[in-house]
This record gives C-alpha cells, sequence and structure tokens, in this order.
C-alpha cells in the first residue's frame, strides 16, 4: 500500500518508492548525468515529504543510469539575461529559494538519510551527495565542483559548508577555487563518505544500510544526528546540556525498555516500527 502510494507521484525528474519502511528517492533524468533542473529542484522536496507520509524510516538517495548528479542544467531552460544588475539580482534570489527548500527538506528531514553515489556527483550534485548521515560511494565516482573555475559562482547547495566541516578549510579551499577531481578513493581518505564500496553492490549494500537504520530506535538515530550536527557549533558545556535534554526523554522509553529486555535475554531488540 506505502509503495502504491508513492507510486502514484506524477515526478518528472525524480522517483520515489517507499516498501517496508525505505524510501528510495532517485534522480532520475539519466540522458542528462540527473542534472539539477527546476523540476528536480521541486520535486526533492515533496518526494521527501511524500516518504515521511508514507511512513518511511530511511531515506535512500542516488542517481539513475551512469551518475550521480552533474549539477544544474545549463543546456535547458531556465538562465536568460535581465536588462539590469538590480533586476537580475532580483530575480536570482527569487530562484534561489528552490535551492534553499531542497537543502532544508535533505536536513530536517525526519528519518536518516543514506546516499549511494553511483558516479560522478559535480557542481549542486556535491552538496546533495553529502546531504546524507551515511554516505557510500562507487569505487568509480568522483566528486567535481565546478563553480569557480568554470562558471565563475561560489559552490552551493551548502557544499562549502559541508566540505569544511568534514574536510577542513585547506582541502575545501583548493577544492572549490581550482576544480579538480576528488576520487573516491580521495574523498574517503578526506573523510567525505562512510565507505567505498564496488560498483556493481552499491545499491545492495546501500539497501542493506537503510534496512539496519528502519529497522533500529527512530529516537535515538534522530537524537544522535541532532548532536553531531550541533557539536562543532557548541563549547562542551553547552553541548553536554543538549545531549541531557535529548537523552531524558530517552530513558526509560519504550524503545530502551524493548533494548534492556533484548539484552537481558540475550536477542535482537525488535524497537517500536511505530517510531
Amino acid at each position: 500500500m506505502q509503495q502504491a502510494r508513492a507510486a502514484e507521484a506524477p515526478f518528472e525528474a525524480v522517483s520515489l518508492s517507499v516498501a517496508e519502511g525505505i524510501a528510495q528517492l532517485t534522480l532520475n533524468r539519466p540522458d542528462t548525468l540527473n542534472a539539477l533542473n527546476e523540476a528536480m529542484f521541486r520535486e526533492i522536496p515533496v518526494a521527501v515529504a511524500r516518504a515521511t507520509a508514507a511512513g518511511a524510516r530511511a531515506l535512500l538517495l542516488t542517481g539513475a543510469g551512469r551518475g550521480f548528479c552533474s549539477g544544474a542544467d545549463l543546456v535547458g531552460p531556465g538562465f536568460s539575461r535581465t536588462p539590469s544588475e538590480a533586476q537580475r539580482e532580483t530575480a536570482n534570489r527569487a530562484s534561489f529559494e528552490r535551492v534553499i527548500t531542497v537543502v532544508r527538506a535533505l536536513n530536517e528531514a525526519p528519518m536518516p538519510i543514506v546516499c549511494a553515489i553511483n558516479g560522478v556527483a559535480a557542481g549542486g550534485g556535491v552538496g546533495l551527495a553529502l546531504a546524507g548521515d551515511v554516505i557510500l560511494m562507487a569505487s568509480s565516482a568522483r566528486f567535481v565542483l565546478t563553480f569557480v573555475p568554470k562558471l565563475g559562482l561560489v559552490p552551493d547547495v551548502g557544499a562549502t559548508w559541508l566540505l569544511s566541516r568534514l574536510a577542513g578549510r585547506a582541502k575545501a579551499l583548493a577544492a572549490s577555487l581550482l576544480g579538480e577531481p576528488i576520487s573516491a578513493q580521495e574523498a574517503e581518505r578526506w573523510g567525505l563518505v562512510w565507505r567505498l564500496v564496488d560498483d556493481d553492490a552499491l545499491h545492495a549494500q546501500a539497501l542493506a544500510v537503510c534496512r539496519r537504520l528502519a529497522d533500529g530506535p527512530q529516537q535515538a538515530v534522530l537524537g544522535t544526528r541532532r548532536l553531531i550536527d550541533a557539536a562543532p557549533e557548541m563549547p562542551i558545556a553547552s553541548h553536554v546540556l543538549l545531549e541531557r535534554d535529548i537523552q531524558c526523554k530517552l530513558i526509560g522509553a519504550p524503545d530502551f525498555v524493548e533494548g534492556v529486555m533484548a539484552f537481558r535475554e540475550k536477542r535482537p531488540p525488535r524497537f517500536d516500527r511505530g517510531g
């Protein structure tokens, strides 16, 4: 029932399915290496919302075909000149709201996101790829930040925020300013991704991670994400108070009780699928 409801969505640029608590959100413009067009920007937040409504407890984000996402669609319609600098900036600000909406939808998704990077992630695709909570990357995949050297733009879709936190200032700046490809092996060394996977095993392993997360204690999963995301911005004295606030809601809750009982009975825990 959940799968059928998600499959009925009239998406143009993505596809969504939900089955057994796992949503699969696929960037689905393979002929363009899943370039970001107006429809894709519009549909990603809608797909996340529909996955939530369908009861998904984990979301897999990947790309159709041989690439993850090639960045903005520079060939299709959507780029036009305006008469003045002020008019151009006004139009660009209105257009950029779609980027903000996508970043927020992924960052605030009420379920863990697993990204399976199945090919090149370029431009804005880097921001999408690094938005996952658990990121797996095919051994042949690569990142390319084309904004500065190719287009005279700054990286967007949250890429500089994510890169600087994950890899540090030196690597983030060099990668952004020079635009040299980052191989999967380099990405793993830099701490951009959790694990490299053989190309033909990527989807199966990503689904297996989703299964583990979907079967896990959801409030503890989301609380841990909140703590880790907040950590770089907070002193330890403030962070431990946030830790207290989250933990005090979980101790004694049904998932904790089940975990303790499973430990005592020497069996795997069966956490509440209602979340």
